[in-house]
């Protein structure tokens, strides 16, 4: 027995005591034991709780309960055995429970989440936008009042200490106060009665399904379920739908050169955003559309896909990651997909559903951009966890479910620690240091919780839920109720099935170039054909059209006709028309005609012979691209340590050289012969003299100077020279670059800026000015004059003989000194 029901015994007055022994039927002597001087003491207490709290007891009392008792007492157990008996009774309301009507078996059954009821229908429709929730008037003759008063009588409820009920009967049912079930009460109920189990279906059922799904149907346009009632063998249309919408969404980004422009804020461009709404195909009217802002789906989406490494903001621009990131997300079986999103959405802070709260402004608020506070988060699994309790494939009511959160999670997004209930939505009593108002006004704690934690609820479920494809909404602009996927425990992970690589649709290469793709398509596919196909349409079926430039796209972007022609066989499970393989081969060829290779991997022999069995063994194949001459081959880098250890099997030992850089400019060290390209000015500009300059020297000079924005001449400077010096350029080199393709060579004026910014200068780089007049004489002469005792003080310092003297005339000395230091010398 818990010292917590001994205390609620304490806490009752005498007379409810009093009033329970005599409902229970007390043996008379414990009756009389029963007065004002004894019920204060350890000993009577703890006789009374042995009494009222024994198991057979209360297992004999739980029995007699009537259906409204029975529902009242198990849902109060469920939430943990403490909850307001005003929060309770709306609930009830909402789920429709209590109705005079409603037969005992569908009332006793809590757990079962309740479809719409004319008893109830008028009140979730008025509920469909977030409003103060009426709570029902208590009466004392009413059905959940006098199942409260019933159980208060019996022992099993007791109000909460922080309810004064001085005046007032202590078992009236009528009261807005909390409702506290004994712990020993809590026991014997849950052993007795049992507990709501997450996802309350025949879990063998979800096992098949799970099973199913992993080699389910995944057309581009499968039927979508109505009414509850679907295939049990697919993972849902609206999860399919979504993984189309990443792959449109990243396909428009890849197609786009500049990416997607991004404002200042951080949200798409106007222009950008209607193409990927034309683009996308999300249901929006674009003409209300004038922000990204204005689109939560569109954000999200953009949100998730940067996530998942599709995208990633570059120079204030949206651009695509690369092909190879495309193949590995949208390889993976759809289940894998979803369940990935699913996890980002619900363990990372990209998406704030606090920003998306009917009916209430959020001072100050946060910008779409940032991350959602940590308990944003917590609130979010929070409220996944009470999913979890609700019927698959059936149909919910919103209002039913806040009102039930309210009894579960009465601290949502609002720890206890940060201040007073009443004062939670103030900025200075809750985390987020965010006040929440209505249009009208503040909000009380009371209706708080079901615009704010209830909007919040809402947020979830008819936002990422619903965009997921994990719930359905009875309505899109304004939903009332919702429908749990039955995939949800798949996604979740409640549930394992075997993963298995989804099929792809048969692709069907017809001879005049048109690649038709039949469902079930997988974005992989669609993914590869983009790389080296131009789309023509994508509905039904997927429709292709090869072309000697997409070709001509994809070749220079590193593929060859050999790995189009494997995918295309692969996917048609067939051999492609020879025409088509023909047209692969001569427009890689007329393609490759002139190529700059950069960072490539050769394997030269010295016979012919050695290559020609290389090429001709499929265990060799592999490793290598193409063969370039009888003795020189190109390798696939990633595939070098397989090939030299294939050849160290047939006794060849390799030798691996890396080809020496050279300075292209330099032949046997020194500079080739080529006409000036430049004309150097005194500022360091470099005004071209051709149109087109040789791409060799152009490619030498951005190594030591930097671009003119305004002019677009290149342009040495200070800082392009360090750099230079840096990567290890030598200051004579640069000079004689500059010597011999500067038309008239360098201007003497920046010759001396280039030797002070290269340290050009052995010695010091200052000049100092000497006054006259000045004595010249030999060394011994100076040393005995310095010995003079006389003459020592009234000479002066002794020039350095490293210096150089130069005579000035007085009246050029000033203009000198000027024209000096706009060399950039500094003169004492």
């Amino acid at each position: 027995m818990e010292q917590s029901d001994i205390d609620l015994l304490q806490a009752a007055p005498l007379y409810h005591v009093q009033a329970v022994l005599k409902a229970r039927q007390a043996p008379q002597p414990l009756q009389q034991r029963l007065n004002t001087a004894a019920a204060e003491t350890p000993e009577v207490a703890l006789e009374l709780a042995r009494y009222l709290f024994d198991e057979n007891a209360l297992q004999s009392v739980l029995a007699m309960l009537d259906a409204p008792s029975h529902a009242i007492l198990q849902e109060l157990v469920a939430c943990g055995g403490r909850a307001n008996s005003r929060d309770l009774a709306l609930y009830f309301l909402y789920a429709d429970l209590l109705a005079p009507t409603k037969p005992a078996q569908e009332i006793v059954d809590t757990t079962m989440a309740r479809p719409y009821s004319p008893g109830n229908a008028q009140i979730i429709a008025q509920l469909a936008v977030p409003v103060m929730p009426q709570y029902p008037t208590p009466h004392p003759h009413g059905v959940f009042e006098q199942s409260v008063r019933h159980m208060l009588l019996l022992g099993l409820l007791f109000w909460g200490k922080q309810t004064s009920f001085t005046g007032r009967d202590y078992t009236s049912g009528v009261h807005d106060g909390v409702l506290i079930v004994p712990q020993t009460v809590k026991d014997v109920v849950r052993r007795v009665w049992g507990i709501a189990t997450k996802f309350p279906i025949d879990k063998n059922e979800v096992q098949q399904r799970a099973e199913d799904v992993a080699e389910g149907d995944t057309s581009i346009g499968g039927e979508g379920r109505e009414d509850g009632d679907g295939d049990e063998n697919d993972v849902g249309e609206d999860a399919r739908q979504l993984q189309r919408t990443l792959y449109l969404y990243w396909s428009l980004v890849a197609a786009t050169r500049d990416g997607l422009a991004l404002l200042s804020s951080g949200l798409l461009a106007r222009m950008p955003l209607r193409q990927v709404i034309e683009h996308v195909g999300i249901k929006a009217q674009s003409e209300q559309v004038r922000s990204e802002s204005d689109a939560p789906r569109l954000l999200f989406i953009r949100f998730l896909l940067m996530r998942l490494g599709l995208l990633e903001d570059r120079q204030n621009s949206i651009h695509a990651t690369s092909t190879a990131a495309a193949l590995s997300f949208f390889s993976l079986s759809l289940v894998e997909r979803v369940r990935l999103c699913y996890r980002l959405w619900l363990e990372t802070p990209f998406w704030d559903e606090l920003l998306y709260l009917p009916e209430v402004h959020v001072r100050p608020g946060a910008s779409p951009l940032e991350n959602a506070h940590e308990e944003v988060v917590q609130a979010r699994k929070q409220v996944m966890e009470r999913l979890v309790y609700e019927h698959l494939n059936e149909w919910h009511q919103l209002a039913t479910l806040i009102a039930r959160t309210k009894l579960y999670i009465p601290n949502l997004l609002f720890p206890r620690s940060y201040g007073p209930r009443s004062e939670r939505y103030s900025a200075g009593s809750n985390p987020y240091a965010w006040d929440f108002r209505l249009r009208r006004g503040w909000l009380t704690h009371r209706e708080g919780w079901h615009m704010v934690e209830g909007g919040f609820i809402r947020a979830v479920i008819d936002g990422p839920l619903h965009w997921l494809g994990l719930v359905e909404l009875d309505h899109e602009d304004l939903p009332t109720a919702f429908c749990l996927s039955v995939s949800l425990p798949l996604i979740m992970g409640e549930v394992t099935a075997a993963q298995q690589d989804l099929p792809w649709g048969r692709l069907i290469v017809q001879p005049n170039f048109e690649l038709i793709a039949l469902a079930p398509v997988s974005e992989a596919l669609l993914v590869r054909l983009d790389h080296f196909a131009e789309r023509v349409s994508l509905e039904l079926i997927a429709q292709y059209r090869l072309t000697k430039t997409s070709v001509t796209r994809a070749i220079q972007m590193g593929m060859h006709a050999q790995d189009i022609q494997r995918i295309l066989e692969q996917a048609a499970e067939n051999t492609i028309p020879q025409n088509i393989s023909y047209s692969l081969v001569e427009w890689e060829r007329q393609a490759r005609r002139i190529e700059l290779w950069q960072n490539a991997t050769l394997l030269e022999v010295d016979d012919p012979q050695v290559l020609d069995q290389l090429f001709a063994e499929e265990v060799a194949q592999p490793f290598l691209r193409r063969r370039i001459s009888p003795t020189l081959a190109e390798v696939a880098t990633r595939s070098l340590p397989q090939l030299q250890a294939l050849l160290w099997q047939r006794d060849y030992l390799p030798a691996l050289v890396t080809a020496p850089t050279q300075e292209t400019v330099l032949d046997n060290g020194r500079f080739v012969v080529r006409e000036a390209q430049w004309r150097l000015h005194g500022d360091g500009m470099l005004e071209p003299l051709y149109a087109v300059l040789d791409l060799y020297l152009v490619a030498e000079i951005t190594h030591f100077s930097e671009l003119d924005e305004q002019s677009g001449w290149r342009k040495i400077t200070p800082t392009s020279l360090q750099n230079a010096l840096a990567a290890g350029k030598s200051l004579d080199y640069i000079i004689s670059f500059l010597q011999h393709y500067c038309a008239q060579g360098i201007p003497s004026s920046f010759l001396i800026r280039l030797k002070l910014w290269g340290g050009g200068y052995a010695t010091q780089q200052g000049i100092a000015v000497e006054r006259l007049p000045l004595l010249r004489l030999s060394a011994a002469i100076l040393a005995d004059l310095q010995a003079d005792a006389e003459l020592h003080p009234l000479l002066g310092s002794e020039v350095d003989q490293q210096s150089r003297l130069v005579r000035v005339q007085p009246e050029h000395l000033e203009r000198i000194i000027a024209l000096l230091r706009e060399r950039g010398f500094i003169v004492e």
